[in-house]
């Protein structure tokens, strides 16, 4: 069972990461709590997608210790039947999952590579700056974990400038303005394992 971890990011939320390794087979073999999603899964046409679907609902198992409901309201935003806030977030070989009882919460991972050098220019604003990969990288995660944190406001990329990015090629924080507001966010991010992970509580 690839849980990366489970673990406490803040008072009330949990912040959990699985790497993916299984294939759907196994990811049915000796998890009953996944075997009433067999048909929903069967409707998904790519076979990644499928155990990515497969580990976010694993993983909210792992982390409440019982069974939920996840569904999305209008604006796409994940909600579960239990009441809780719940942000989810997968890539190639990786799941994420933030659950907070009482704080809004969102969550994004990446996988590392270049494909981000080449939609740069797409997400990162005149007045931003993003020399490195890792850098772009931040950028489009931390903008994707804003556009997540405030779902409703449906903000463009345009809306999302990020200020400053604080700390090393491991750990820190992303300072992002959701421009339409005028407020500012401190977007936590990780380095690990060719990942980069971004989360905020709001």
């Amino acid at each position: 069972m690839p849980l990366l971890f489970v673990k406490d990011v803040a008072p009330n939320v949990k912040l959990g990461v699985w790497s993916i390794k299984e294939n759907v087979d196994e990811f049915f073999s000796g998890n009953a709590c996944l075997e009433a999603m067999k048909d929903e899964i069967s409707l998904l046409k790519s076979y990644q997608r499928r155990c990515e679907v497969l580990a976010v609902r694993l993983l909210l198992n792992k982390m409440l210790g019982y069974d939920v409901v996840l569904s999305h309201n209008s604006d796409g935003k994940p909600i579960l039947n239990n009441g809780m806030n719940v942000g989810v977030s997968h890539t190639k070989g990786c799941a994420a999952v933030i659950l907070s009882p009482c704080n809004n919460v969102s969550v994004d991972v990446e996988y590392l590579n270049d494909r981000v050098e080449r939609i740069a220019g797409k997400f990162l604003r005149p007045d931003e700056k993003a020399g490195t990969l890792l850098e772009k990288l931040l950028h489009w995660c931390a903008k994707e974990t804003l556009y997540k944190i405030y779902s409703a406001d449906h903000l463009a990329l345009a809306d999302m400038r990020v200020l400053s990015v604080e700390g090393d090629n491991a750990n820190g924080f992303v300072v992002i303005k959701n421009v339409q507001r005028g407020e500012t966010l401190n977007v936590d991010y990780r380095v690990f394992d060719n990942l980069v992970l971004t989360y905020a509580v709001l």
